[in-house]
């Protein structure tokens, strides 16, 4: 994995020789797969581990690092190279040596950690996108906050406290999350801050969490919110719900609403 940005980037030739056989079993490519195949695929795994980091700019030096829309495919520039015209042509804003940084330090290890969890399905639409993306030369753009929210996911973002029509929301909609091996919701312990039953709104949020942070989780449960509340009130400690946590700490925040045990006592009480 950490060959993958050296040389040409995803335009080195023997880019799958480079990445060896159990990084191609772990992504999902086939040994016999094409060289477009292999970077249409390589890409898609990339930026799923990236849509965590929602500042343009690790978007511009990740794609710049592997040679997404950084130098022609035919020139043999050099990672190094690369940011380094960045800073001079692009303005970034940031030196040679923190855009190296925050690739080596931040993004490498959030790719190697999504190594652990399974990897989610890729489909001929996503394949589609990619083949565009690579065909034009072109970095994918981070995702728009928007784009991936709907519904409860949309109304909880900006919130700093719950609101009665979000609740609502949350009480009679779906939410999916970790569950044990009975399918109850599988409580996590927040280091000082107790006992946390975390959910989410959609499907694709728990995925990319789970891609990207590595997560275990044996089963994957799905309920309504009233579900989860009554879980939570009836356990031993007193547990809170996190709906929609962020895989990255200290970012997307404004995304995530905690209803910590009070909250939770009193929910169960109008339930």
């Amino acid at each position: 994995m950490l060959g993958i940005h050296k040389r040409n980037g995803i335009w080195q030739d023997g880019l799958a020789r480079v990445m060896g056989p159990e990084l191609l079993e772990r992504w999902g490519i086939a040994e016999d797969a094409g060289v477009s195949r292999v970077r249409e695929i390589v890409l898609l795994r990339l930026n799923r581990v990236l849509d965590q980091f929602p500042k343009p700019e690790m978007h511009l030096i990740v794609w710049t690092a592997y040679n997404l829309g950084a130098a022609s495919p035919d020139e043999e520039s050099g990672v190094v190279r690369r940011l380094e015209k960045l800073v001079e042509q692009d303005g970034i804003g940031y030196s040679v040596r923190t855009c190296t940084r925050r690739f080596n330090d931040t993004f490498l290890p959030a790719v190697v950690k999504s190594l652990g969890a399974n990897q989610s399905a890729i489909t001929d639409e996503d394949l589609g996108r990619a083949s565009r993306w690579l065909a034009g030369n072109i970095r994918p753009e981070p995702p728009e906050p928007a784009a991936v929210a709907d519904g409860l996911s949309a109304a909880i973002r900006g919130l700093r406290t719950p609101m009665d029509p979000v609740l609502k929301m949350f009480l009679d909609g779906p939410v999916h999350g970790p569950a044990d091996r009975d399918g109850v919701p599988l409580a996590a312990k927040l280091d000082t801050r107790g006992e946390w039953l975390c959910v989410f709104t959609g499907e694709r949020l728990l995925a990319a969490y789970r891609e990207s942070t590595g997560a275990g989780w044996a089963r994957i449960g799905r309920w309504t919110g009233r579900d989860v509340v009554r879980t939570a009130a009836g356990r031993i400690f007193p547990t809170g719900i996190l709906i929609d946590p962020s895989p990255v700490l200290g970012a997307g925040a404004d995304a995530t609403l905690p209803l910590p045990p009070e909250e939770i006592a009193r929910l169960a009480r109008e339930c």
